[in-house]
């Protein structure tokens, strides 16, 4: 296994590029985020109560024929 070698050099410049670039980044605003994070709460919700609710109609399927 070919092990890699660091120096302290080339450690600061890549944390150097590292910020430069993360404030090139657009980042979200706190009410974007916000109506996101909600959005994708109630998605997950409306999916899973969705399954359950086919899982019961399957069971409840299955339990007449057997």
């Amino acid at each position: 296994m070919a092990t890699q070698t660091q120096t302290p050099a080339k450690s600061t410049s890549y944390i150097q590029e590292v910020l430069k670039e993360s404030k090139k980044v657009n980042w979200p605003k706190r009410r974007e985020l916000i109506n996101n994070t909600v959005l994708t709460l109630v998605s997950a919700l409306a999916v899973s109560l969705f399954i359950f609710g086919a899982d019961q109609v399957i069971s409840t399927l299955l339990s007449y024929i057997y």
